[in-house]
C-alpha cells in the first residue's frame, strides 16, 4: 500500500461509512438558534476542535497508537474501549462512534485486509467490545505505514469538514463560506496536532457540556434530519 494515498482514500468524504448522516448535536445548535451563520458556524467549528476533538477522539485515536507502538496485550485494547464508552455520555454518540466503526472496518477489510482491524470487528459484532471509530481508524492506519502526525492531522481535517457541511445543509452557508472556514482552521488544526502529544492523560475525555446536552436534546428532537 501506499501510506499517502491510503490516507487520502480512508480520510475523504466520499469513503461510504455514513458519517454525513451525523451531525453530533449540530442540528440541535441550529434550531435552537445558537448556530445561525458564517460567523456562528466558524465559532461552533473551532470549538469542536479545540474543546471537544481535541480531548476526545483525537485523544482515543493517539491512545490506540501507543498501545500498538508498545505491543500491548488485547487486555488493553478492551480497557481502552471500555473508558471511551464510558466517557461518550450521550447514547446517539456512542451509537455513532459504534456504527461508523463497523462500517469502517468493513470496507477496509474488502480493500485490504488487517489482521488487528479483522479482530476488532468480531469482537464488536460478538457482543464482546462497543467498538469506536477512532480506534477503528488508529489501527488501520498504523498497519498502512501512516505516521501519527499524519493521521491526527487527517482526522482533525475530516472532522472538520463533516462540521461545516453540517453547517452548509443546515444553516445555510454558502460554499465558498464554507471553504473559507475549512482554510482559516487550518492553523488551528496545525497547533491541535503539535500539542496532542503532549495532552495530560487526566484531561482525556474533558466534555463540551454544551456539546453533550445538546446530542441529548437531540434524541428527542420533533423533527431531524440527522441521526445524532
Amino acid at each position: 500500500m501506499q501510506p499517502l494515498l491510503t490516507l487520502l482514500q480512508i480520510n475523504d468524504s466520499m469513503f461510504p461509512i455514513g458519517s454525513f448522516t451525523h451531525s453530533y448535536g449540530l442540528e440541535s445548535y441550529v434550531s435552537q438558534g445558537i448556530v445561525k451563520d458564517t460567523p456562528s458556524a466558524k465559532v461552533y467549528a473551532q470549538n469542536m476542535l479545540r474543546y471537544s476533538i481535541h480531548y476526545n477522539d483525537a485523544a482515543f485515536l493517539q491512545m490506540t497508537w501507543k498501545l500498538l507502538e508498545g505491543k500491548k496485550s488485547a487486555l488493553h485494547f478492551q480497557r481502552l474501549d471500555e473508558l471511551i464508552s464510558a466517557l461518550k455520555s450521550p447514547l446517539e454518540i456512542r451509537l455513532a462512534s459504534r456504527k461508523l466503526a463497523i462500517r469502517f472496518l468493513k470496507l477496509t477489510k474488502e480493500l485490504y485486509p488487517v489482521t488487528r482491524c479483522s479482530n476488532y470487528l468480531s469482537k464488536i459484532q460478538q457482543g464482546n467490545m462497543q467498538g469506536h471509530y477512532p480506534v477503528a481508524f488508529a489501527l488501520y492506519a498504523h498497519a498502512s505505514g501512516i505516521s501519527l502526525k499524519d493521521a491526527l492531522t487527517a482526522f482533525y481535517y475530516n472532522t472538520l469538514n463533516g462540521i461545516v457541511t453540517n453547517c452548509a445543509k443546515l444553516i445555510p452557508i454558502g460554499q465558498g463560506d464554507a471553504q473559507k472556514i475549512l482554510f482559516d482552521l487550518q492553523a488551528t488544526i496545525n497547533e491541535l496536532v503539535q500539542k496532542q502529544e503532549m495532552l495530560d492523560d487526566s484531561l482525556v475525555g474533558l466534555c463540551c457540556i454544551g456539546q453533550d446536552i445538546r446530542c441529548m436534546q437531540h434524541e428527542k428532537q420533533y423533527s431531524r434530519l440527522y441521526i445524532s
